[in-house]
């Protein structure tokens, strides 16, 4: 008996001191709660003379919990002989080895600078004269030069009448837009390098141009990392990992159309788990290495905040399109001009009915305008009603361009918008009443969105 209790005894002491650490966490947890549940909103910015050192903490704190998990354990279940050995003080010993291997750290340190906040302004009017600015909306943006260009979302600044840029160190100053594109969501506006802060002192080497990364060899599982101003909140960092990569015009799920939500893929995009709000529009997002892989631009969300759905635009479409944007103000989109239906929309019995392959895949022609028409690609002429839908048969089907296969209008549209101009040529493959043949297209210029 004396030896079942004894043996006993350690499981005993083992268990109080599980309950002690339990009811500290406990306690811990429910004060760090309480904290962040009455922090007044103007508390959480840094002041200014303290926003690189205040500002990556408290970002870094705002990434997912598995995240930030490891690093405070790392930071509080350090043992205390291999702390009290290192040869550097024992708290800086903790804080390196708690933060070190988080690639978060290096790429805000490196990079808080050249990430803005953007303010879109309305002006009040009286009597037809202006009186107030007021502010309707709020973005990020990034610079991508010495000269004060900064790219950002369009939807940020579509509706301004003025724009103001806030940089790290909380100066703000007045911005111009240079140019836009709605289609691809982008813009590009600028700050005067010669404008001054309150106290006198021009803002040229407080602008911080960016590293732009290659979008091409961003691979799924690598880092992503985002900066920008979620909800005002400026200078704010959340961590996660590049999810997927969306090929332009994906479809992106019956879940997308359940909530009636609108995503067009037009230039593809890499999808994130990093945390984005509103306000992340138009912020970078970063690699590992701490180069901008793409733009924030959209979340998919049931609840209208962060669900671990972001996309952001690759960055080799602002490449290809900021030069233009900033050159003439706009960018001009080609266009084959076909109207197609994607046969792999089509079941089985579909494709029979309509007397297809039930393997057959491509673009069936319904319509043809511009380059197309003039190419002489035939649309389909005879209807024929396939559930609640009408589809033209007898018509083309488009199964590549350029040599590349096509399958969906993604296809189609990413090859021309990713690597052609208007007035280029491009070459069609069709299959006209079971033959293939190649057919060579003068693109168009697509009409512009608003």
């Amino acid at each position: 008996m004396l030896q079942r209790i004894q043996s006993r005894v350690p499981r005993l002491s083992s268990l109080l001191r599980t309950a002690a650490v339990a009811v500290v966490s406990s306690a811990t947890t429910a004060v760090l709660f309480i904290a962040c549940e009455v922090q007044p909103p103007a508390q959480v910015a840094p002041p200014a003379t303290s926003a690189s050192s205040a500002a990556a903490p408290s970002a870094s704190s705002a990434s997912s919990a598995p995240s930030a998990a490891p690093s405070a354990s790392a930071g509080l279940g350090a043992p205390a002989p291999v702390v009290a050995r290192a040869a550097s003080p024992p708290a800086q010993s903790a804080g390196a080895a708690a933060v070190a291997p988080n690639p978060a750290v290096s790429v805000y340190q490196q990079n808080g600078g050249s990430v803005v906040n953007i303010t879109s302004l309305a002006v009040v009017t009286r009597l037809g004269q202006p009186v107030a600015q007021q502010p309707q909306g709020i973005g990020s943006g990034f610079f991508i030069d010495g000269d004060g260009r900064i790219v950002t979302n369009n939807h940020v600044v579509q509706d301004a009448a003025q724009l103001a840029v806030t940089l790290q160190d909380k100066t703000m100053v007045s911005a111009r837009l240079l140019g836009r594109d709605p289609d691809n969501d982008l813009a590009v506006i600028q700050v005067d390098p010669t404008a001054t802060d309150p106290d006198g002192r021009a803002i040229a080497d407080r602008i911080r141009p960016v590293t732009l990364g290659d979008s091409d060899r961003v691979t799924i599982g690598e880092t992503a990392v985002a900066i920008g101003s979620p909800l005002g909140l400026q200078q704010t960092v959340t961590e996660g990992i590049v999810s997927a990569l969306r090929n332009p015009g994906e479809d992106t799920g019956p879940a997308v159309a359940a909530q009636q939500q609108s995503l067009d893929l037009l230039g593809g995009a890499i999808q994130t788990d990093a945390a984005i709000n509103p306000g992340n529009s138009g912020g970078p997002l970063f690699n590992a290495s701490g180069q901008v892989i793409g733009v924030n631009s959209a979340i998919l969300s049931q609840s209208g905040g962060n669900e671990g759905v972001g996309f952001a635009i690759p960055i080799n479409v602002v490449k290809r399109v900021a030069p233009e944007l900033i050159q003439s103000g706009r960018y001009r989109h080609p266009q084959v001009g076909v109207t197609s239906i994607p046969l792999s929309d089509l079941s089985p019995q579909a494709k029979q009915q309509l007397g297809l392959q039930p393997n057959q895949k491509g673009l069936l022609v319904q319509q043809v305008t511009a380059g197309a028409q003039q190419a002489g690609i035939q649309p389909g002429t005879r209807r024929v009603n396939v559930g609640s839908d009408t589809v033209l048969v007898g018509g083309d089907i488009i199964v590549g361009i350029d040599g590349q296969p096509v399958a969906t209008g993604g296809d189609l549209r990413g090859w021309i918008e990713n690597t052609k101009h208007p007035g280029d040529t491009t070459t069609l493959s069709i299959l006209r009443n079971g033959q293939r043949r190649d057919v060579p297209i003068t693109l168009s210029e697509r009409p512009a969105s608003s």
